[in-house]
Order: C-alpha cells, then sequence, then structure tokens
C-alpha cells in the first residue's frame, strides 16, 4: 500500500444537508489499485491553511462494489476543513489523498444467511453506511438491523 498522498480530482459535490456534502473523485487508472478500499475504511485529506498543513480523515461512504470513491463530510463548527469542503470547494478542483486505510469492516460471506445489527450515532453513521450497503449487496440472503441516534 503506499503511504504517500496523491493528487485527485473532485468529480462530484452533492449537498446532502444543510452542514454535509459527499464528495465524489476520480481516480486516474494508474491508481485505481491503490486506492480500492473496504467498506468501513477512510480517505486522510492534507491541505494548507494560511501556511499550517492540517489533515483530516474522513469515511468513504461508498460500497466496494460502487466503483466510485466518495467521502461525506459534515461541516464541524470552527472546522476549517470541514467548512472549506462545505463552502469552498468545487467541481475540478484537486485535493491530497492518501490511500484508504482502517480495518473496520465485516468478513462477508455470499452464501451466508445472517441478521447484522449496526449502531452509529451523528456522523459516525458515514463507514456504517458503506458497510450496510455492502452486506446487502454481498449477502443476499442476510438482512441488517440499524440502529442510529444523533
Amino acid at each position: 500500500m503506499s503511504s504517500h498522498f496523491h493528487r485527485l480530482s473532485v468529480a462530484d459535490i452533492q449537498r446532502e444537508t444543510a452542514e454535509a456534502v459527499t464528495v465524489r473523485f476520480t481516480v486516474p487508472p494508474e491508481l485505481r489499485e491503490i486506492f480500492r478500499y473496504r467498506e468501513g475504511q477512510h480517505l486522510t485529506l492534507r491541505r494548507e491553511f494560511h501556511g499550517e498543513e492540517l489533515r483530516r480523515n474522513y469515511s468513504i461512504c461508498a460500497s466496494r462494489e460502487d466503483a466510485s470513491l466518495r467521502i461525506a463530510v459534515k461541516e464541524i463548527p470552527g472546522g476549517r476543513f470541514s467548512a472549506f469542503i462545505n463552502r469552498e470547494l468545487r467541481v475540478g478542483d484537486t485535493l491530497e489523498v492518501m490511500p484508504p486505510s482502517g480495518a473496520f469492516h465485516a468478513t462477508l460471506d455470499p452464501q451466508a444467511r445472517r441478521h447484522h445489527l449496526a449502531f452509529a450515532a451523528g456522523s459516525g453513521i458515514t463507514p456504517i453506511l458503506s458497510i450496510v450497503k455492502t452486506v446487502l449487496e454481498t449477502e443476499a440472503h442476510s438482512r441488517v438491523t440499524l440502529v442510529y441516534g444523533t
């Protein structure tokens, strides 16, 4: 796995709520293998703000079958990075992005008939959405119950 940043172009930005957007990146063919992800992983983004380097982790909110690399970013009061993404980032801009990391995922079996239970609160829903979607796509005979709180 590559442990350095790559410049990725923003392919799409969708407003999800008044405080949150989903950002989809374009991954060039030569980087597709290192940006292959599992459900529940996150991306580390890096940007300089007035001479200070900031890094933030954002969860991937797509299933591994989606063939697109998307993160959801909720604007946090006083959060420089999240405010920038929600207010200033535009389609076509580039961001420095590290390949996916994290081991928060489920072991799935296409033949399984299980009942998965997921708990999430607030912005912690983002990796859970990726996991739930992947479970439902991979285990056609399984079901998922999601308990969500704000």
